[in-house]
């Protein structure tokens, strides 16, 4: 038989095996002038082929299972993290702020403890859920009313027991999946006569374990559930014979409870007896988040190899925060000699959470704390909050009035909700700029209907003003401001109704209009504008009221690309457009 010269094994398609094997097979003296597809033969082919397709195929996928970059099965992508020393974010349950006030207790109390695990009931969209606490609260009472303001967290508490065995070691999966990873709390029982008990915690930074370490470790494992491992003594305590593993936990449904602003309380497991429960919410629910997916975990582990559970470089704390904090949409860092004013010495870490422009005080030293240990001596973190510059769109859009039943006012519906798309995908973090063309093609792209779109954009600052004391207002768009297009929304000052503008030379005026609806100015140059640069400063502002919860200026910007720096974020609103829908006849 002659040699193998006509065989190309690089070919896996299963038409390019089958010629393959047909050419080699028509190559020896045996099969000449053979007619292969004329007989059983054919048969023969496409059994060898399909065996041969099969095998390239399976041996390409586990070949593809083995690298990160490759992988797409999720517990091959979670086995190749781990050899990168990263552990998967977990499912996260939503987290609400509330006041407790309970009235009807006998005065005799001072004093209750709200337990751990207290239930609380929302529901949405017909579904029930849990909340609870997650730690025991003091309630105090004061003048008679007890009072408390309250973390509750979303998720089903459980509990599972190991039994430690030594001689035959056991896994301490938990079987359930959407584990909340920041609700588990461990501890370890002597034995089954021996109730004493030691918590562990979960080792995160292996630089402060030694032998006699009371920790564990957490890794995901198959189908999404997670295992506890301990040390056997060298990065840990190790655990001894018929100790009893406790681990308490939640089960979360991610971020389906987010939004939730209704509670009730289940009365069953609190003392003592009181007359009425209220419940008043600080803060809506927020941070529920479902398990990380695939794609992320392919972009962060290798990344979180990088940082090394260090924070040195503005990248470092972007990744450490976002990985460990499932609350917060974006982050930014940048170091004090930046800042405006420069301040040397600190790095600024501003942080936007989901759902929401700003996080509370508590929240922003929780971060800074947890952050704190890594970052280099001599530098001292800050957290700080976003500074919004709003755009504000004013399209005109043109409608085809005969091939479409749209109308009116369902194109302006539709034009409204693709501005709010465009800025949830592309605005509202840090770093992210507005690129005119592409959000005019969004608009154009809304509906067939649509002809085309005529769009201009204004760009806005708001703030807050004190009434009580003149003080310098700062506005800083950092993008260059088109001269003669300052407005704002109204204020009073001196009496009258009023409101800012510039003189196209560099000055910001307060004018109010008189009867024939001319201007007139109250005060001439209380400020400066700097074209160039987009900063706006007004001296000793002073209004004594003033419309709406702030008071918005606005601006007409030379590019209509608009770059946000540093902590600035760009939002666009549907509700804040100016639309008009224009049909269209031909």
């Amino acid at each position: 038989m002659a040699a193998n010269t006509y065989l190309e094994v690089t070919d896996v398609d299963f038409e390019d095996i089958r010629s393959n094997l047909k050419t080699y097979l028509g190559s020896q003296t045996q099969f000449q002038d053979y007619d292969f597809e004329g007989s059983n033969m054919a048969v023969l082919l496409d059994l060898l082929a399909y065996n041969t397709h099969y095998n390239a195929f399976y041996t390409n996928m586990i070949a593809n299972e083995m690298f990160l970059d490759t992988a797409q099965q999720r517990d091959s992508v979670v086995s190749r993290a781990k050899e990168l020393g990263y552990v998967t974010r977990s499912a996260r349950g939503a987290s609400a702020n509330v006041t407790l006030t309970f009235t009807g207790i006998a005065n005799t109390t001072n004093e209750f403890v709200l337990p751990k695990n207290s239930k609380f009931t929302t529901t949405i969209d017909d579904i029930a859920y849990t909340f609870v606490t997650p730690q025991a609260f003091t309630v105090e009472n004061s003048a008679n009313t007890f009072s408390k303001a309250i973390t509750i967290s979303e998720g089903e508490p459980l509990s599972h027991r190991f039994v430690v065995n030594t001689s035959n070691p056991v896994k301490y999966v938990l079987p359930n999946k959407n584990v909340d990873t920041s609700s588990i709390s461990v501890r370890i029982q002597e034995s089954s006569s021996n109730l004493a008990n030691t918590v562990f915690t979960e080792a995160t930074n292996i630089r402060e374990v030694n032998s006699s370490s009371t920790v564990y470790y957490l890794q995901e494992t198959a189908d999404q559930q997670y295992e506890l491992y301990f040390s056997t003594g060298a990065l840990g305590k190790p655990l001894k014979n018929n100790q009893i593993v406790i681990v308490d936990y939640r089960v979360c449904n991610g971020n389906e409870t987010n939004g939730a602003n209704t509670f009730t309380i289940d009365t069953l497991n609190i003392t003592p007896n009181y007359t009425s429960a209220s419940i008043l919410v600080n803060s809506v629910a927020r941070g529920g988040h479902p398990i990380e997916t695939v794609d992320s975990i392919k972009f962060n582990a290798p990344r979180n190899f990088e940082v090394q559970n260090r924070a040195v470089v503005n990248n470092d704390y972007q990744r450490i925060l976002l990985n460990e904090n499932t609350d917060l949409q974006s982050v930014t860092s940048f170091g004090g000699e930046q800042a405006e004013p420069a301040v040397f010495g600190k790095v600024f870490i501003a942080i936007k959470p989901f759902q929401e422009q700003f996080t509370t005080a508590l929240r922003k030293q929780e971060i800074r704390e947890t952050i704190l240990d890594r970052t280099p001596l001599g530098i001292d973190p800050v957290i700080i909050d976003p500074e919004y510059i709003f755009i504000i769109p004013i399209v005109t859009t043109f409608y085809d009035a005969l091939k479409t039943t749209l109308t009116a006012s369902s194109t302006t519906a539709s034009i409204r909700a693709a501005i709010d798309s465009f800025d949830e995908k592309n605005l509202e973090r840090f770093g992210n700029k507005l690129r005119f063309s592409r959000f005019v093609r969004a608009l154009d792209n809304t509906d067939d209907g649509i002809l085309n779109n005529s769009v201009s954009i204004n760009i806005q600052k708001r703030f807050v003003p004190n009434t009580q004391v003149a003080e310098k207002v700062t506005l800083r768009f950092n993008n260059a401001i088109t001269p003669n297009t300052m407005s704002s929304t109204r204020f009073t000052f001196n009496g009258f109704d009023a409101f800012l503008d510039d003189d196209g030379l560099g000055n910001v005026n307060i004018f109010r209009f008189n009867a024939d609806k001319q201007k007139v100015n109250i005060v001439t140059a209380i400020g400066s504008i700097n074209y160039n640069t987009g900063l706006v400063e007004i001296e000793r502002f002073n209004p004594s009221a003033y419309d709406g919860i702030e008071i918005k200026v606005s601006v007409k910007p030379v590019s209509l690309d608009v770059t946000p720096v540093r902590e600035q974020i760009l939002i666009m609103r549907g509700s804040d457009s100016t639309i008009t829908a224009v049909p269209e006849i031909n």
